[in-house]
């Protein structure tokens, strides 16, 4: 628990929404299945626990002291003694895996501390719980990890059985010490306060949860400055709609939309610690929108002070935070900007990491370069393919801001091979099997003259969002070959002044003059075309990288395209509007 010494005062209007929410939360899981938990993971299962455990104890509960409630917790506990093996440790997809084992005691030990010493049937339930614990606590002092983000989840189960020991006094020094070594690496935290993932799923759900755990129970307050930096560099890049940018991740959430809500704690926190204003703006602004999990944020306010408390004072404001205001934000160690101004918002991104040695998880690789909204008129994705020996599509790892604009660039190669040396050849014709960049094959590329073939793609992205404008310059040097240019809309809106990009594909192809996308009186338009080319398809190819394994990257809505070929300069203007 953390332990502050300042005396505050408790929002009670926020804990009773949040004890709303969290009774909510509990009766969808009573109906499912009756609440039974025979088929559940570990984590899932621990995560029933701690919600029941929570409501159970919490006045003002519609569940308080729910004479149903002890039998499912101990159906709970059951359920983890059944899967935990032998070390201690649960299995899962990754096996007898300490980190992920972790995320699970980090809510046991929530679940323990909410329950604390009880009297009445419950007092089995929580010894068995005790003991799971107890049967895990040597395989997480000894265990390995294998993402950056799982070291600190890792070392918050660990301050969290520091703690619990030592209430029970019998302290264990090599938990403390083991500790002491996963931090000794140092916290993963780029310049401008971005974790190496770049992730807010990671931030929100594990990194930043992790290093307020270890501050609060292992005596580490100088981690509290890693969160404050975080959270600082997260506060330009949330959208009217609650969501927070998370296309700059390198894990899974730079494909999807990802629900701000998940920040609202975390900024709730260290506005009342430290009084900040711009934080405590941020967690009000958060209450609008939905919690995820309300039982496991009751828990984590019951747990800690700081939480319940009220937030300090801030200025009244309309619907967005001070830091959502017109002007750019930037993180350069993501290669993302962001311009703001009037009811427009521009997203150019330029962070990839290099997949030349093979896309994979934990890498930057969404080649969505441009995010455009007006209102809610909203252009989710704006992507280059180029037909270019299969290589896939524009991904540029670099972002240069150049005066009001922001320039992207890539560079593509591909080799034809031509014959071996004689003093390399084989008299069985069997050479090394060499993946050459593209494919593998048994043809020793390395000793091979080659012929190369090149394509350079420049894209410069000059945002005018007061005028509501965006304009792309797409400059080409070396093969020519045809590119398509693809706008996806979100679904919902109407587009005008476009044609279905063959019969029954659902797509459709901006042949000439300028295209729009309307919802209610929010107008996106784009253009010019370009005259429909048997040569130069209106399709997406996400590369063979994706196409082989049968997987893809596409983005999802309302697709258009604009098509050419790759020489000389083209230029494509997007206008925010409203019409009545």
């Amino acid at each position: 628990m953390n332990h502050q010494t300042a005396s505050v005062a408790v929002d009670t209007a926020f804990l009773d929404k949040l004890i709303e929410a969290a009774d909510r939360q509990v009766d969808t899981l009573l109906e499912e299945s009756d609440g039974g938990v025979a088929a559940l993971a570990h984590r899932p299962a621990m995560g029933r626990l701690l919600a029941l455990a929570t409501v159970y104890t919490q006045p003002g509960s519609v569940h308080v002291g729910s004479s149903r409630l002890p039998g499912l917790m101990a159906d709970c506990v059951a359920r983890l003694e059944y899967l935990q093996g032998p070390t201690g440790l649960f299995d899962g997809t990754n096996l007898s895996s300490p980190p992920d084992s972790a995320f699970t005691i980090n809510d046991a030990c929530m679940a323990l501390d909410i329950l604390g010493s009880p009297k009445d049937g419950l007092a089995g339930t929580v010894s068995r719980l005790r003991a799971v614990v107890g049967r895990i606590t040597d395989a997480l002092v000894s265990g390995g990890v294998h993402t950056p983000n799982h070291r600190w989840e890792l070392c918050a189960a660990l301050a969290r059985l520091h703690a619990l020991h030592e209430t029970e006094g019998n302290p264990r020094p090599d938990i403390q010490q083991r500790i002491g070594q996963w931090l000794a690496e140092g916290i993963d935290q780029l310049p401008d306060g971005m974790y190496s993932e770049r992730s807010p799923l990671y931030a929100t759900a594990v990194t930043n949860p992790s290093l307020l755990a270890i501050a609060d129970h292992a005596g580490r307050p100088e981690l509290l400055d890693h969160v404050r930096a975080n959270l600082t560099a997260f506060l330009p890049w949330f959208g009217s709609d609650g969501s927070a940018e998370s296309l700059f991740s390198r894990r899974q959430d730079q494909w999807n939309r990802f629900d701000g809500e998940a920040f609202q704690l975390l900024y709730r926190r260290l506005a009342n610690q430290d009084r900040n204003g711009d934080f405590a703006a941020a967690a009000a602004w958060l209450e609008q929108f939905q919690l995820l999990e309300p039982a496991k944020a009751l828990a984590r306010v019951r747990l800690d002070a700081w939480l319940a408390a009220k937030l300090p004072a801030v200025e009244a404001w309309e619907s967005l935070p001070a830091a959502m205001a017109p002007g750019h934000a930037g993180l350069v160690s993501c290669g993302i900007h962001r311009f703001r101004g009037g009811r427009s918002v521009a997203t150019v991104f330029g962070g990839c990491d290099d997949v030349s040695s093979g896309i994979s998880s934990g890498l930057a690789t969404n080649p969505t370069f441009l995010r455009f909204s007006h209102g809610e008129a909203v252009l989710t994705d704006v992507r280059l393919s180029r037909s270019f020996f299969d290589l896939g599509p524009f991904r540029s790892r670099s972002a240069a801001v150049d005066g009001p604009a922001v320039r992207l660039h890539d560079e593509l190669s591909a080799n034809f091979y031509l014959p071996l040396p004689v003093d390399v050849q084989r008299s069985d014709g069997i050479y090394p099997l060499v993946h050459e960049g593209r494919f593998s094959a048994s043809m020793d590329f390395d000793n091979r003259p080659i012929v190369e073939h090149r394509l350079a793609t420049s894209i410069t992205v000059t945002p005018n969002p007061a005028d509501g404008t965006v304009e792309l310059e797409l400059d080409f040097d070396g093969a020519e070959t045809s590119y398509a240019l693809e706008l996806t809309f979100r679904a919902g809106g109407q587009l005008s002044g476009v044609e279905e990009a063959g019969t029954g594909s659902g797509t459709f192809q901006l042949t000439s003059g300028t295209g729009a996308y309307r919802v209610g009186n929010d107008v996106i338009e784009f253009g010019p075309g370009n005259a429909a080319d048997p040569d130069s398809p209106p399709v997406y190819n996400p590369g063979e990288a994706y196409r082989y394994p049968g997987g893809s990257n596409a983005s999802y809505g309302v697709k258009v395209y604009i098509t050419g070929r790759t020489s000389g300069s083209h230029r494509v203007v997007l206008t925010g509007k409203s019409v009545s």
